[in-house]
């Protein structure tokens, strides 16, 4: 028996440390303990059979792999906010390769994970476990006072010049949010959503749609009216109160963007948007370089002996490599900030400390023999979804470029997808 209870125990850490891989080829930037539960209960709303999604084109996403997903340490907290720009600007330099069918959702912590195990009561959280929003459950305005602060905050830090073609107004019919010259439609999902339940998540996180996931589904084609009319039914089984009303097309002279993008629990919005648009933005100055990885942090970005007592900061990017890189520049794409500051030499010495292993990720995964079945079969075996599928039903690995048969795929898909974005 207790070679049995062993053998079972090994195989389940086996499958659950499998399923975490699996979720971190999806991921943009580090995946924090609590991130893996956070992506389970997404996959498992999204394909529900019991209960369908309103939004049939996030089920389409979900099944084919095209979500991706980020994780900011801490709601609360606008120093740990400095990922959220990277983790966008990487996700908009490579979405469309990724599929027609695809979103980003961005998962923020509560600041309130478990550190260590010393002062543990019975039946506290393990390490590393996110504690709920239970506290602020019930403070919707709250939540929506956080939604948009953080697009103001990457407005703000930008640094590019907003799209030519996009209103600054939001009070136009043809703005919508745009960050590093992209038009992206934005929807929250808070754990004070009750009765709107649609828009309900154990943990705040904030999807982002390009725009361009929609050319071709507008309300006048066939395709667009008919999805419009399937994201309508849904919504009307699943919510307690009826947000249809505010569900309105892109371009219509009677729709305001911003008004879909934060509903409250009753399916309200907000008198007036307080996102503010720099029109006067300029291209900021000088180009960021590229980060090195430990091997050359001590030159990262520059060549020139630091004055003593400069600030940097460790940055890691999805090999999970490190570096150090100069405090006040912007990081180099597929680059992300840790919580490590300090001098060049404290940077050092925590790299030094964490990264044991200088293999890229990609060939740690390789040399292990994690092959896309064994992941596959090890993800179905961590839990299944509803209806009896993997909770990640996507490839093991980042995909592939988009081929023409991937295109002609989601071509046939999107005859009965869309999004409330519409």
């Amino acid at each position: 028996m207790p070679d049995t209870t062993r053998s079972l125990g090994e195989s389940m850490a086996s499958s659950t440390d499998a399923y975490r891989e699996s979720v971190q080829d999806l991921t943009l930037g580090p995946l924090p303990a609590w991130g893996t539960d956070c992506v389970r209960t997404m996959i498992d709303t999204l394909t529900s059979t019991a209960e369908p999604f309103p939004c049939v084109f996030a089920v389409a996403a979900a099944n084919r792999g095209g979500l991706r997903f980020g994780f900011v340490d801490d709601l609360d907290d606008p120093r740990t906010w400095s990922t959220l720009p990277d983790i966008l600007a990487t996700y908009l330099a490579v979405y469309k390769e990724i599929s027609r069918n695809t979103s980003l959702v961005v998962f923020f912590g509560s600041g309130q994970e478990q550190e260590g195990e010393a002062e543990r009561e019975p039946g506290q959280r393990e390490p590393g476990q996110r504690v709920p929003d239970e506290a602020r459950a019930g403070d919707i305005l709250a939540y929506e006072q956080r939604f948009w602060s953080l697009l103001q905050y990457l407005h703000d830090g930008d640094g590019e010049p907003w799209p030519s073609d996009i209103p600054t107004e939001t009070d136009d019919p043809g703005w919508e949010f745009s960050f590093r010259g992209s038009p992206i439609f934005v929807v929250c999902n808070t754990p004070s959503h009750h009765r709107l339940r649609s828009r309900s998540s154990p943990v705040f996180n904030i999807t982002f749609q390009p725009r361009w996931v929609f050319e071709g589904l507008e309300p006048y084609t066939p395709r667009g009216a008919a999805a419009r009319r399937t994201i309508r039914e849904r919504l009307r089984k699943m919510d307690e109160v009826d947000s249809t009303p505010l569900l309105g097309s892109f371009g219509d002279p009677a729709n305001r963007e911003w008004k879909q993008y934060f509903l409250r629990d009753d399916a309200t919005v907000a008198d007036g948007c307080p996102f503010l648009a720099n029109a006067a933005r300029t291209v900021a100055a000088g180009t960021a370089g590229t980060a090195g990885t430990a091997g050359t942090a001590g030159t990262a970005g520059t060549a020139e002996v630091e004055p003593s007592g400069r600030a940097f900061k460790v940055v890691v990017n999805e090999e999970q490599q490190y570096s150090v890189w100069p405090a006040n520049r912007r990081n180099a794409l597929g680059w992300f900030d840790t919580s490590v500051t300090g001098t060049r030499e404290q940077c050092l010495d925590s790299i030094a400390s964490t990264w044991s292993d200088l293999r890229p990720r990609s060939l740690r995964r390789r040399m292990s023999g994690a092959a896309d079945a064994t992941v596959r079969d090890a993800g179905t075996r961590a839990g299944m979804g509803a209806g009896g599928r993997p909770l990640l039903p996507m490839t093991a690995h980042a995909p592939a470029p988009h081929t023409s048969e991937d295109a002609e795929q989601d071509e046939a898909e999107r005859e009965s997808v869309s999004s409330p974005a519409l």
